[in-house]
């Protein structure tokens, strides 16, 4: 049976499922409601959040530093933790400084905080994250509010580029990796088109393709040939050609939580002080910035988890093409398939359930659609035979 990623918004729209409760670390096979799955949801992509190494280093700091330093970055709310993912960053991203925030969402809005008079119109991928569309939302003026292309669609975000008044500094917003589809965002082409554009701008939100693309785990822009370091380097235009954002989390392939910007010292420094939040939002808990700065070290400073998560990756996109499934030969730990009605997907969903494995069913969010798309998520710590378990169950139940 073909399966399409195109969402279908003419659908009828069924009752969402019950929360469920995970009972243990998420990871190739995890407890949840009880049961024990095959599990190929979430975004755990290196299996890290369960190692021992950083459950370790969570509980070290929380013997020592305590929960949370109760009071903000600005004064003395940085304990050691905090400045250990900070300064592991950098090192392992190749930049001078980093900001450590939160969470992913938050990393958007605290770096378009800095980009406020800088941008006279932004164009965003319809598929694009809520974190994303709505930090650049804030971004555009009355006179040209915020318009969105077709999902990866060049010409159309040509198009559009052409239609603004001249002289103005277009900011383009995209997901590196598509959070439900999987689909790689074509960063290298979006580029190449707004180099041509003087003042024009490019966001790139990494969370799904951090410690994941690239052969360095440096994301989308290592991917497309584009060294990381030429991101995040200045807020204000420049001879260089695009100017190019990244924002990622630390929440996914690397095992802990919170957002992350890496750029030179003075990008950081706007990043830190162009908002409110640096001195009023509480700091990151102690225990998961040290497990954190420990998935940093485990996600990046050695490629042996990537080249496995590679592996699993191409073994199953294989297996899933051989059942006649329209899915690309990509990279991307993500795999979205859209079957012929929304009850169809839920159905399948059911029937894999009962078989012991877990896949995700989503709509209305990230390019589902009214209708949904089924979601697949690969980890590094999925054993060839758990991928061939997946497939031999989607041969027999498609």
């Amino acid at each position: 049976m073909a399966a399409s990623t195109e969402p279908n918004m003419t659908d009828s729209r069924p009752s969402p499922p019950p929360p469920r409760t995970m009972l243990s670390a998420p990871g190739a096979e995890t407890v949840i409601d009880g049961r024990q799955y095959l599990y190929f949801a979430g975004t755990g992509y290196l299996g890290l959040q369960g190692h021992p190494a950083l459950v370790r280093a969570a509980v070290e700091a929380v013997e020592r530093f305590g929960v949370h330093s109760a009071t903000s970055r600005s004064g003395c709310g940085t304990a050691p933790p905090m400045a250990q993912v900070e300064r592991r960053a950098a090192e392992l991203l190749a930049c001078q400084d980093a900001c450590y925030v939160g969470s992913g969402y938050v990393a958007n809005f605290a770096l378009t905080a800095a980009l406020r008079d800088r941008v006279d119109a932004v164009l965003f991928d319809r598929w694009a994250h809520d974190s994303v569309r709505e930090a650049v939302a804030g971004l555009a003026g009355p006179r040209h509010p915020a318009q969105a292309f077709r999902h990866r669609d060049v010409g159309h975000l040509a198009e559009r580029l052409a239609a603004l008044p001249k002289g103005a500094r277009p900011l383009v917003a995209t997901d590196g990796i598509f959070a439900v589809s999987g689909h790689l965002a074509p960063v290298g082409e979006y580029v190449r088109l707004l180099d041509n554009i003087p003042g024009a701008m490019l966001l790139v939100d990494d969370a799904h393709a951090l410690a994941v693309l690239g052969e360095q785990g440096h994301g989308s822009l290592e991917a497309a040939g584009i060294a990381l370091a030429r991101a995040n380097r200045s807020f204000d235009h420049t001879a260089e050609g695009t100017r190019l954002f990244v924002t990622a989390t630390l929440s996914k392939a690397v095992g802990g939580q919170g957002g992350i910007v890496c750029g030179t010292r003075d990008f950081i420094d706007n990043v830190r002080t162009a908002s409110g939040w640096y001195r009023g939002a509480s700091a990151p808990a102690n225990p998961v910035a040290a497990a954190t700065a420990q998935g940093l070290e485990l996600a990046l400073a050695d490629d042996a988890l990537r080249k496995q998560l590679a592996a699993r990756v191409r073994q199953l996109r294989a297996g899933l093409r051989k059942l006649g499934l329209d899915v690309e030969d990509s990279p991307s730990p993500v795999v979205g398939l859209q079957l012929e009605s929304a009850k169809a997907m839920q159905d399948l969903r059911g029937r894999l359930l009962e078989e012991g494995i877990f896949i995700a069913y989503s709509r209305d969010y990230a390019g589902a659609g009214a209708v949904g798309m089924l979601r697949i998520a690969v980890f590094a710590t999925h054993a060839p035979e758990m991928i061939d378990a997946l497939v031999d169950a989607l041969r027999r139940l498609l």
